[in-house]
């Protein structure tokens, strides 16, 4: 795709401004640019980001296996935590982050 923006009759202090007066002109594909080289824009997606989409996809649905077990142990009154564990983690994260002990 080019553009090619017209300032025919733009003149004075303001001609390096767009004005209402300019004209855009958008050659789409396949119809050139416009010096007449002929280029078209091309958009090409790898295959690397076609692996990272699947990849995503799939994490989403482990994930959302996952939630529905845990829903159904909530469920039946079966879903058992470890409060020590919990806490452990937690107090571990907010150290690796800096968020406990820094009074700077």
């Amino acid at each position: 795709m080019s553009i090619r923006i017209q300032n025919d009759g733009v003149a004075g202090a303001g001609a390096s401004q767009i004005s209402p007066a300019d004209r855009l002109t958008i050659n789409g594909p396949g119809r050139g640019s416009a010096s007449g080289g002929g280029t078209t824009d091309r958009v090409e997606i790898s295959s690397l980001s076609e692996g990272l989409s699947s990849a995503m996809a799939n994490l989403d649905a482990q994930r959302s296996d996952k939630v529905s077990r845990l829903a159904a142990l909530y469920a039946q009154g079966q879903y058992q935590i470890d409060p020590a564990a919990i806490s452990r983690s937690l107090i571990s994260s907010a150290i690796s982050a800096g968020a406990v002990g820094s009074d700077s």
